[in-house]
């Protein structure tokens, strides 16, 4: 499984996310830089990775853009998830 991290499109301040190859968003963190959303989103959560290791068994944490995933696709992936009403937190 990929978990990927998505930010601003300049790598600076912000929301960065970390979301799975299927939408699922997992974890968010407000960050100054990308450069520390992959330690304060997953590296030093030793809690996380447990919790994602057994549900998901090996996954890899990539920065978005390292592979062919692109923002388009994953913002889909997300919308497609959370169509399906058991992935609503709504009343």
């Amino acid at each position: 499984m990929k978990l990927y991290i998505v930010g601003p499109e300049n790598n600076g301040d912000g929301v960065y996310g970390l979301v799975s190859e299927k939408g699922e968003g997992l974890a968010s963190h407000l960050c100054s830089h990308l450069g520390f959303a992959r330690s304060d989103l997953e590296s030093r959560r030793p809690e996380r990775q447990k919790e994602w290791k057994e549900r998901f068994g090996d996954y890899k944490v990539l920065v978005l853009g390292e592979d062919e995933m692109t923002r388009e696709r994953i913002i889909a992936l997300n919308k497609e998830f959370h169509k399906d009403d058991k992935h609503n937190n709504e009343d």
